[in-house]
């Protein structure tokens, strides 16, 4: 994989058949399982901006649009970033699929979406347009910026772009990638200035898809995740791609909270202190497998 360029990273999809709309809210695992509505009583994401640099977005989608702010598509050069993959729609509604009794709801389900599609109907795209969606949030005001991306091989433009969105107070979040325990972190994850999160199942073991390395920071849900994809309907997919979000959507429940920018190095130690400990005898206490544990919601 050349420099100039950076790939979607690979997921697993599964098409849920049945599931309308218009039907009973539908509450996704981790939310249970870290009992997050708890935390909604003290906050919820709101006046927190997440720039989502993926495929776009469905801007019409019933469990998205009420969240969405002004985006671009710097694919097709136009102001309406539409997801022709399914891929970003996914991501944005994992963190800010709103609490409407419908469909299902994300981990900050007040928080704004900034949609930037920088990647094509086929997940791939240059690190040129990447660089320039991550100066659209900037110059968006966003306070994460989330990137469900990667390549093999680092790219000093890329290193530049992020530089520059943490020193303008920017989060910013980015999967690990999905070679393997083997395998070290892709970038912009293996940044120092990015916060990098790897992938855990319904069990809390790391997934096995789940890119490792020390420059790994936290792990969150990333198998059999429900989420929105185009035309209102909804999948589960598999992947730190997924991960990635949750672990954002976390991050904006707290900054919401306290309304305050937050500098990479605060949110991981503030984070540090509340990570649940791995619960995998392979990799337990090892940080190149672990982070620092699994990122959950910080206690009110």
């Amino acid at each position: 994989m050349l420099s100039s360029h950076c790939y979607l990273l690979p997921h697993e999809k599964e098409i849920l058949h049945g599931i309308n709309p218009e039907d009973c809210q539908i509450t996704p695992w981790a939310i249970e399982k870290f009992n997050i509505k708890k935390h909604w009583l003290c906050s919820r994401g709101e006046n927190i901006k997440v720039a989502v640099i993926d495929t776009g977005c469905d801007l019409d989608h019933v469990d998205i649009k009420a969240n969405l702010l002004k985006g671009y598509d710097f694919v097709n050069k136009h102001s309406y970033p539409d997801d022709d993959n399914g891929h970003g729609t996914h991501v944005a509604g994992t963190i800010a699929a709103s609490d409407n009794s419908l469909g299902m709801v994300g981990i900050a389900p007040d928080a704004k979406i900034i949609p930037i599609k920088c990647l094509d109907k086929d997940g791939g795209g240059s690190t040129r347009l990447i660089c320039k969606g991550i100066d659209f949030a900037i110059d968006a005001g966003a306070d994460i910026i989330t990137m469900s991306l990667g390549s093999k091989a680092a790219s000093l433009d890329m290193l530049r772009s992020v530089k520059k969105a943490s020193t303008a107070g920017i989060v910013v979040c980015c999967a690990a990638g999905n070679s393997g325990n083997s395998h070290d972190l892709l970038y912009p994850a293996n940044f120092p200035e990015t916060i990098s999160i790897g992938s855990i199942s319904r069990r809390l073991k790391v997934s096995r898809f789940s890119c490792c390395g020390n420059m790994l920071d936290f792990l969150a849900p990333g198998e059999d995740i429900l989420s929105a994809t185009p035309n209102n309907t909804y999948s589960k997919m598999n992947g730190t791609s997924m991960a990635a979000p949750f672990a954002a959507g976390c991050m904006a429940l707290y900054m919401s909270k306290y309304s305050k920018k937050y500098s990479r190095e605060d949110i991981v130690n503030i984070f540090k202190e509340y990570s649940e400990e791995l619960d995998d005898a392979r990799y337990e206490g090892k940080k190149e497998y672990s982070g620092h544990g699994v990122i959950l919601p910080i206690p009110c």
